[in-house]
């Protein structure tokens, strides 16, 4: 497996470990009304979306690599 490949792949793990935890956090805010969880759902939904816009960019520039 290239670098490349284990970046692209990474980054997607990333990005789906983000989103479950943003969407376990947000289900605790709604269970238990404690703002641990709201935060815990923003701050994840936060990173997620900010590693979906650092995927794109990465593979742009990974894809002018031979």
């Amino acid at each position: 497996m290239s670098l490349r490949i284990f970046h692209i792949v990474f980054i997607i793990a990333s990005v789906a470990l983000c989103g479950f935890v943003a969407v376990w956090g947000l289900q605790q805010y709604n269970e238990t009304r404690n703002a641990t969880g709201l935060t815990t759902g923003i701050l994840f939904l936060i990173c997620g979306i900010a590693l979906i816009l650092y995927g794109f960019r990465a593979f742009q520039k990974l894809r002018q690599i031979p």
